[in-house]
């Protein structure tokens, strides 16, 4: 995302003398960085590898003690991922469909925080967003949140308000009818667009995007790895077919795997 305020920023560092870094704004930028640095050592990375090791715990008791894998909803899921997967390795690379999320992704984050958009442009080879506003959350947040999952969701949501879209459904197609369950379609373009926003997420994150940089690279990507694993577990939760494995569970088992490495972290400086 190509902001005003980054672009002024970016003219008046052409124009300073060489070696004068004491001008209020370099100060304040360089104290962020740091800042965000110790808070993504400190908090961040101890929090991605506690949520990590939850998650593989969750899905091995639910692969292990539940019909998990059985269910519906992680069978439709998964084979939405399986089409992606497909398209992918067969060269489908829908780019300009991922720059128009990407950057309408800082677009609507931007005006949630009240910025103005002054300009903005998508495109195979790019695009930007001109805005008076930036901050962590608006220069991140296509990596943060898969766009077309949730408009996904938002379209289902809509038709779940005049269609009961966890009935089947008789559709007819020339001679044939078809019983079409709507909540099926609804699983599988999840898993569909959640994996087409893993793929991309990952290939920018390695292309080392400027969103990233100005944030701080390890910081970023902390916080890339812990919301989408956040956003694991809740698809994880609402796909779950037992009772028993919901979020009381998993708050639990996060809980207990973070005292755990607690613990042996103090007994191995002690």
């Amino acid at each position: 995302m190509s902001t005003a305020n980054v672009r002024r920023h970016l003219h008046e560092t052409r124009k300073r003398p060489a070696g004068i870094k004491n001008r209020k704004d370099v100060q304040q930028d360089r104290f962020l960085l740091l800042l965000k640095r110790w808070i993504g050592a400190a908090l961040l990375a101890p929090a991605c590898l506690v949520t990590a090791i939850t998650l593989i715990v969750m899905l091995w008791r639910a692969v292990t003690r539940m019909d998990f894998l059985r269910s519906e909803e992680f069978v439709f899921f998964s084979f939405g991922g399986l089409l992606w997967a497909l398209a992918y390795l067969t060269g489908l690379r829908p780019v300009t469909a991922y720059v128009l999320g990407h950057e309408l992704s800082h677009y609507v984050t931007a005006r949630m925080f009240g910025g103005r958009v002054f300009d903005w442009k998508v495109g195979a080879e790019g695009g930007y967003v001109e805005t008076d506003k930036s901050n962590t959350w608006i220069t991140l947040a296509p990596y943060l949140v898969p766009f077309y999952t949730l408009i996904i969701m938002a379209v289902f949501g809509c038709i779940g308000l005049a269609l009961d879209i966890q009935e089947a459904h008789a559709v007819s197609v020339w001679k044939w009818t078809v019983n079409l369950k709507p909540l099926r379609f609804l699983y599988a373009l999840i898993g569909l667009t959640w994996c087409f926003h893993a793929t991309y997420t990952v290939k920018t994150v390695i292309a080392e995007q400027g969103d990233l940089k100005r944030n701080g690279e390890f910081f970023s990507m902390m916080l890339i790895f812990l919301i989408n694993a956040f956003l694991l577990i809740a698809l994880f939760l609402a796909a779950s077919p037992a009772p028993g494995l919901g979020l009381v569970e998993v708050l639990r088992c996060w809980w207990s795997v973070a005292a755990g490495i607690f613990g042996w972290l103090l007994g191995w400086v002690w």
